[in-house]
Parts: C-alpha cells; structure tokens; sequence
C-alpha cells in the first residue's frame, strides 16, 4: 500500500490559521456592520420589499331624483391589473389569463398598449372577472407575478330611466385622455371618469378621493396581512339630487313614442328642470364593462342620431313663436295700434316685388288685428308689419331674449344657436345679394337662416312667463342656488297684449293650440310653431305656460319632422299639462336631502 508523506510543515499551517483567522473576523465585521451599525437603513428596505403599497378606492357618489328616487347606483367588480417590471414571462402570463377569462389574447394585449403608464405603475389588462375567476388566478399565483386584481365599482341604472343625456356615462380613461383631465385628480389609466351629461359636469364632486393601505407580501407577493399603520382612508363621493321627477320623465318620454323630439318642463320661479327628454336616447347598459368597437360605430351612425342630445346640441329654426319677438317691437315703440286690422285673404306682395309669401291659412284668416294674428298666428299680419320695423332692433329684441348665446345649463356642449344680423347677412350673400326688408319677412316667421335650441326656447318662454323679471336660470342641481338671467325692461302693457294673444291661442275656439285645452281650471298660455325645414316634413312647436299652486310652469314641445305644432305639439303639451295638474304636490316637493 503506497503512502504520501505529509510534507506540509509548521509555516504553512500558520499560514492557513492566520487567513483563517482574518476571513472570520471580516465576516464577523462585515455582520456587526449590517446587523448592528446599519441595522435602520437595512430593515427599513426589507419592510419596504415586504411592505406594498396599494391604492384604495370608495364608492362614486349617487344620482338622486328630486323625490330621492336612485337613478345612478354603484355594483361592485373585479379588475384585473398587471405590473410591469415584475412580470418573468408576458407572453406566458397572459396566455394563462386568457385561458382563466375567455378574454382573446389579442385584446388583453391590446389593453396591455392601450393603458400602459410606466412599468412601475399597474396596467389594467381585464374588467369584470368573476368570483370563479379569481379563485383560478389565485390558485396560480406562483406562476403570475406581477399580476393582481382588485374590486372595482361600475354604474348600475335605474331600469325606468336610464336618460344618458341627461346622466351621461362613465369612460375607461387611455393615456391620451388622461392629459386633458385635472391632474390632482391623480387619475390613472384604465380608471372610469365621467364624460358625457351630469357624470362629467359634476366629475369632482361625485368622484371619490383616494386612499393608500399597505399590505404585507411574500417572496411571491401574495398577501400576508394588512398593515394598518400609516393607511389613509378613501373617502366615496358626494350624491347628486337633480331637478328632474323620474315619474314625469317617464310620461314625457312615452308621448313622443318612436318620434324624433324634445320634451322640456321647468319651474319658472326656480328655474328647475322637471322633464329633459332628447328623443331617441340609447342604452347606457353599453357604457357598463366592455364596450365594443361595433357597438359604438352602430351608434354613431344610426340615422336617429341617438347619440346627439337634442334639447342642447339641436339646431332648428323655431318657427311662429319668433312672431312675438315682432310683437314685442310693434307694441312697445308704438309703432301699431293693437286694435287696428289688416286684411288676410291669404297672401302677401311687399311693396314693389313681385314674389308673394303665403298665409299658412290658404283662404286668409280675413280681418286680423294683433291679438288674432297672435291666437291664429296669421303670418300675413307679421308679414306686414315687420316692415315698420329696423333689422338691428329686431336682432337686438332677440338677443334681449336670450338668443344667440347659452342659457348656462349645467351640463356640457350646449350650443349657442344663430341669429343672424347685417354683417353675417353680408358676409354669407354679399353686399347686393339680400335686402332688409325681405329678410325681415322669413326672421318673423322665425325661418331662414335662425337656429335656435330647445332649451333656449325655453328660457324664451320663461322671461315671458315672468314679465321679463326675476327668470330663474335654468339648472339640473336641485342643490344649486337660485341665480336668474338679466331683467327685460318691456311695459306692463306690452306685456298685457301678449299674454292675452297667447292665452287664445289655446283658449280661444279658432286658436292654432286649442288641442291643448284644459278641461279644469287651469289657465295655459302658448305658441304654437310649424317650422319649415329643407331636410324634410315641419318640425312641430308648442311653447307654453301656467300657473298651478302657487308655482308657474312652463312647456316645450317640438317634434321633429312632425308637421303642424297645433295638431302634433299642442296635444302632447295639453297631455303633460294634465299630468302635473295631478301629481303637482309630488313634483314639486323635494324634501329628500
């Protein structure tokens, strides 16, 4: 058997005792270092590896009728969120989530893109997981890092009334929305704000302020327990109790049936909206999880125009209600006595023209002083005495009115209108290619080239209503103060000569709204407007007022390619006028905060 003999002396095993010696003392240096001199550097970063910390949210605040009635409600769900920077494997990852959801791989990517922020902030990737689902994405926590879901709240409608323009919706917000939003918001992609109707104008209050909680992880960032300290709350958002009466609203709704239309009512004295409705409308359902691409384009170009509200965004010329703007000038320069008559047999050729303007009534309405040219709103009567009026103090009477410009609803996109004056004459026709006096007969008739909105028509009649004094602003926030529109300085008997030329246009037997008639003691007072179109059949009018306990009321109605307001409008007004008569006290009443 061969031996080796040891040949390491003395030296060498000294040698090997002192680097022995010195490698444990660094060691034990190097641990005294890190355990006791940097002991609070150290065990700050561990608790902040073990630590995480997560957004918190509270519930969006409510949308209340005026009678406490639940238009918008909140129900709870689950997102599914990706960080970036810890994901091992994308690709794998999501083909997993993909087989958990039955979401197509290529739209959870596509949201990947689509809401990506940074790879330290969370992605949303998936909305609307079940229970089952997560229990899945659970079980497989260990292959999905970086991966975690969190409950989420969506909008629940009322199933009677999901009016969306009034309420407007919610949108998942992408990267480039994010930049037009209010940064101290602290918004993040994939999160829902409020874009369109009351959602968007009241977004701060109804929005929710965040809180942070922190939570104990794992190596594999599964939850351990809750770190209560230094948590900062979530606060839900403030509820929003709005003019509207869900009842009436409904009723309103069921009158127009399948027509294109507007139904308004507001409280005169207090400028609240009780009835908004924009005919068609669509189903905010479509706002609620996952909209899809062919949804929205459908919508988009339906022939109805759903998507348009109408009673704000909807330009039409507004027919014979523009003849008291005539009136208001007659009576108030004195330049008519309103017991005076002209002759009506049908026509009417201005001084010097050969073109002739028809009377709505072919066979002329005979003798007609004011107030009858009023009640049966014989356009021969205007047709003629607009010509004692100046184009600029027409436009100027309108503009008094309240046309051409906002009535400052609380809602967004509402659109101005169009009256026209000299300069847009001008530059529209040229220097030679129109005249005063022959614009003058289509702006009294409330044609050519007018636009108005129905909401503006709407505060027309309410400064009538009022006298011109003390008109309430209109307003969707039954909580918003009562501010009111500029003062109308006309004569009490200018005032007086309207009101009863309106008042036999539905009382009287041959005025042009007598179908709005009440049976009952209730005084209404209206306009009826047959609105030439070149796209089409007349859109039909009725504006209108009255007064039922103590309050004053008034009424829009227009339907869209309707044909005569005395025979569509009027009806549909004399309807609704019959159904406040019957329900005042609970329309009225808002004690619900």
């Amino acid at each position: 058997m061969l031996k080796i003999d040891n040949k390491a002396d003395i030296f060498h095993y000294r040698t090997l005792f002192f680097i022995l010696t010195i490698s444990i003392f660094t060691l034990l240096s190097r641990y005294f270092f890190l355990q006791i001199i940097e002991h609070e550097r150290y065990s700050s970063k561990s608790q902040v590896n073990s630590v995480k910390a997560q957004a918190t949210y509270a519930p969006r605040g409510l949308i209340f009728d005026r009678n406490g009635e639940v238009l918008v409600e909140n129900y709870p769900t689950y997102i599914l969120t990706v960080t970036p920077y810890q994901l091992n494997d994308k690709e794998e990852q999501f083909n997993i989530i993909s087989d958990i959801t039955n979401i197509p791989i290529e739209n959870i990517n596509q949201r990947y893109e689509k809401f990506y922020q940074g790879k330290f902030l969370p992605t949303i990737i998936a909305k609307n997981l079940t229970f089952s689902e997560i229990s899945q994405i659970e079980e497989r926590r260990l292959e999905l890092s970086g991966i975690q879901y969190e409950r989420f709240d969506e909008r629940l409608y009322n199933e009677t009334l999901k009016d969306a323009h009034i309420l407007g919706y919610l949108r998942e917000l992408d990267r480039e929305s994010l930049s037009s939003l209010n940064k101290s918001q602290f918004y993040r992609a994939g999160e829902l704000a409020g874009w369109q109707g009351l959602e968007k104008q009241y977004e701060n209050e109804l929005r929710y302020s965040k809180g942070v909680e922190y939570i104990e992880v794992d190596t594999y960032g599964r939850k351990i327990n809750r770190v209560n300290e230094n948590s900062i709350p979530a606060f839900p958002g403030n509820d929003l109790f709005i003019t509207i009466d869900a009842r009436l609203q409904e009723y309103s709704k069921s009158l127009l049936n399948n027509q294109r239309g507007v139904i308004l009512v507001s409280n005169v004295l207090t400028g609240e909206i009780l009835s908004m409705v924009s005919n068609p409308s669509y189903n905010l359902d479509i706002f609620r999880g996952e909209t899809s691409e062919n949804e929205w384009k459908e919508l988009l170009n339906d022939n109805n125009k759903p998507i348009i509200n109408r009673t704000i965004s909807g330009l039409y010329p507004p027919g014979s209600s523009f003849k008291l703007i005539t009136a208001f000038n007659l009576i108030e320069h004195g330049l008519i006595d309103p017991e005076d008559s002209l002759m009506c047999d049908g026509s009417y050729t201005p001084p010097g023209s050969s073109n002739t303007f028809n009377c709505w009534k072919e066979d002329g309405h005979g003798l007609v002083d004011l107030n009858k040219a009023i009640a049966q709103s014989c356009n021969v009567y205007f047709y003629e005495t607009v010509q004692l009026i100046k184009l600029k103090e027409w436009i100027e009477t309108a503009k008094v009115f309240g046309f051409n410009k906002k009535t400052e609803i609380d809602l967004p996109n509402e659109l101005i209108g169009q009256i026209p004056d000299k300069e847009f004459f001008i530059e529209t026709y040229g220097r030679w290619g129109w005249s005063e006096r022959g614009v003058l007969l289509n702006l009294t008739l409330g044609q050519g080239d007018i636009l108005v909105t129905p909401l503006q028509s709407l505060r027309y009649i309410n400064h009538i209503a009022s006298k011109g004094k003390n008109t309430a602003k209109l307003r969707l926030n039954l909580n918003k103060e009562i501010d009111f529109y500029d003062e109308i300085e006309l004569s009490n008997q200018t005032w007086s000569r309207v009101f009863n030329g309106l008042f036999d246009v539905v009382n009287s037997d041959n005025g042009s709204g007598w179908r709005a008639r009440q049976n009952s003691d209730i005084k209404l007072f209206g306009k009826t407007s047959t609105a030439e179109n070149p796209h089409g059949d007349p859109h039909a009018w009725f504006n209108g007022f009255f007064e039922l306990n103590n309050q004053k009321f008034s009424i829009v109605v227009l339907v869209e390619n309707g044909g005569g307001g005395g025979a569509v409008a009027s009806p549909i007004a004399g309807k609704i006028v019959s159904f406040i008569s019957k329900n005042s006290v609970d329309i009225v009443n808002h004690d619900v905060q």
